[in-house]
């Protein structure tokens, strides 16, 4: 008996050490804002289900979040009801990341297109309730399409 109860003991030490010493998995990393980007997704910002209504009420509320940190931190929002399609807008800040936060997560009818100063190049942030790190650009306005 004092046989078996010490190999159980060992066993659970073992064990326990076994499973401090196991490596963490990484998480995933976030998409980035590549200028210049072809979404996949053709001209949308896909939801979870990649599929889109045609209510509106599935579709807003959705706020555009442009942020300060990477990792989408120090955010400020835009209702995205009410900012006009194919117009450069510019917030009056520059950002390093952005999402769009849609509590539906439907993903919208049209693109959103993030990029530099100037309007002249832009990177799609692919979907909804997702942030989106800029790779190559520091962020200063914003596109619907």
């Amino acid at each position: 008996m004092s046989s078996a109860l010490t190999t159980l003991t060992l066993t659970l030490v073992l064990t326990l050490i076994g499973a401090t010493k196991a490596n963490p998995v990484a998480p995933a990393l976030p998409p980035s804002l590549d200028l210049g980007s072809i979404s996949p997704h053709g001209n949308v910002t896909a939801g979870a289900a990649r599929l889109h209504t045609s209510s509106a009420d599935a579709i807003y509320p959705a706020t555009i979040f442009v942020c300060l940190a990477l990792g989408c931190g120090s955010c400020t929002g835009y209702d995205l009801s009410i900012q006009p399609h194919n117009t450069c807008l510019v917030p009056g800040l520059t950002f390093v990341s952005a999402y769009i936060n849609q509590p539906s997560n439907q993903g919208l009818p049209y693109a959103v297109y993030t990029g530099p100063s100037g309007c002249g190049s832009f990177a799609q942030i692919p979907l909804v309730n997702t942030c989106c790190d800029a790779s190559n650009y520091i962020g200063a306005d914003f596109k619907l399409t």
